[in-house]
């Protein structure tokens, strides 16, 4: 059954996709998307995984400028789920908009990462493989059912520098303060960006008030974020939700917090290929509200059927902020 989108959804995302994109962008909504995977590295080599998808008869293809990114089309999905690569643990299903972020943060081997946002632990994988057993990854989640469920991925997916810790992002930066070269902040959102008319509970729960809700957490969490970061460090900041107050607002509020000390910077997205045709720019304005112009370096990425709808933003820490309140 197809439910459509609420009216005031449908207004606001008017207002915010670029003229001449709306009706595609209306039009992802009703149809299932592609099924998106990563190869787990870290238990396996990813040719000898690829060959063996290959030889199970699973129709796939790689995505253009996201390095080791997979799709395979809504009907191929059962055929994917039922590969022995998947019950081995040896690719993760995940969205190609999630995997943006770990891309674009771009770790070194070696670093030291804090996800702050962790379960169910798609990202803290990818960032464990881009570290490398020289690095560290510490996953922070909250909730008690979510922060087992993103253990028992870690374990599963074999990464063994992953640290996962049970406890509120917005106040792990005390026990580490300013000690980590990169910070990621997958922010809890309102997830306009995976709204499905023929899946009516992906906006149950939608509304104007759940978007000032959500506000009220990343706002915690990406200040927490920016404090737990060093100087020199940087932080990617994202969201799968459309709405500018869960997105520029947010990034605009650091930028009045902490002035200088911090910068936006690129957001390191792959600038050609599928990824950069689905790519926007961030809104300098929003419904009689002026964000400061930095904020066109953030980037939205518009859904299709191949990826979601992803919110970025990159920042650059210049100075010591732990004195900022």
């Amino acid at each position: 059954m197809l439910v459509p989108l609420p009216d005031p959804f449908v207004d606001r995302l008017r207002e915010i996709v670029p003229e001449g994109r709306f009706e595609a962008v209306l039009a992802s909504f009703e149809e299932p998307p592609a099924t998106g995977f990563h190869v787990n590295t870290m238990l396996r080599d990813e040719d000898e995984v690829l060959s063996v998808l290959e030889d199970e008869d699973v129709p796939m293809a790689a995505v253009e400028g996201v390095p080791g990114a997979y799709v395979v089309p809504a009907d191929g999905r059962p055929a994917l789920l039922a590969s022995r690569p998947y019950a081995d643990g040896h690719i993760y299903i995940q969205n190609v908009s999630s995997q943006l972020a770990p891309i674009a943060l771009a770790p070194r081997v070696g670093d030291r990462v804090l996800d702050l946002c962790a379960a169910p632990g798609s990202k803290t994988g990818q960032l464990s493989m881009m570290v490398g057993k020289e690095g560290e990854v510490t996953a922070v989640e909250k909730a008690r059912p979510r922060f087992y469920k993103l253990k028992a991925n870690v374990y599963r997916q074999g990464a063994t520098n992953v640290l996962p810790w049970m406890g509120n992002g917005a106040v792990y930066w005390r026990r580490e303060p300013e000690s980590f070269d990169r910070v990621l902040v997958d922010a809890p959102c309102s997830t306009e960006g995976r709204f499905r008319t023929h899946e009516p509970e992906t906006t149950e729960y939608w509304s104007p008030r759940k978007i000032r809700e959500m506000r009220s957490k990343q706002v915690k969490l990406l200040w927490a974020g920016i404090q737990a970061l060093k100087p020199g460090g940087t932080l990617l900041y994202s969201t799968c939700t459309f709405a500018p107050e869960e997105n520029e607002a947010v990034v605009a509020k650091m930028l009045n917090t902490f002035g200088d000390k911090i910068e936006i910077v690129d957001a390191g997205l792959p600038t050609s290929g599928p990824v950069a045709e689905q790519v926007t720019a961030g809104l300098t304005s929003w419904q009689g509200r002026d964000f400061p112009q930095a904020l066109e370096l953030t980037r939205r990425v518009l859904p299709n059927d191949v990826f979601e709808g992803f919110y970025v933003a990159k920042i650059a820490k210049r100075g010591s902020t732990v004195d900022s309140k």
